[in-house]
């Protein structure tokens, strides 16, 4: 019996640690990208790259947005138990938004998070809804 415990907590704990698996910091996890289409002068492009930030454990990511030759560069966090779940860009609804979400193993739905839009003079990056996990 104390063996067949010991291997049960082994394998336990083994799987515990494969289910956090977390990207090596500096990989883009995400990116999406498309014409800036109000400039017809200039062949511009709106972009937007999620990157494993050096405290990927704790959910922590870098996003680089590039809008023609303007960049801008933010951070945001996963939510709080939520730190191995996988950001997935969408495109938003208002030009040159993008929404940052995630989905739960199980379930379909993208989980809006996280909102970056860029115009010709300026770039925002916002939280847009909260989770508790």
């Amino acid at each position: 019996m104390f063996i067949s415990l010991s291997i049960l907590t082994q394998i336990s704990c083994n799987n515990r640690d494969r289910e956090k698996e977390f990207p090596k910091p500096g990989t883009t996890i995400s990116s999406m990208e498309m014409p800036i289409t109000d400039d017809p002068l200039n062949k511009f492009i709106f972009s937007i790259k999620v990157i494993a930030d050096s405290n990927i454990k704790a959910g922590v990511y870098d996003v680089d947005v590039d809008y023609g030759p303007n960049f801008a560069e933010g951070t945001f966090t996963m939510p709080k138990g939520g730190e191995d779940l996988k950001p997935v860009i969408r495109k938003g609804a208002a030009p040159y938004t993008y929404i940052i979400g995630f989905k739960v193993a199980g379930d379909t739905t993208f989980y809006d998070y996280f909102e970056v839009s860029s115009s010709r003079t300026n770039t925002k990056m916002q939280y847009i809804r909260a989770y508790t996990f």
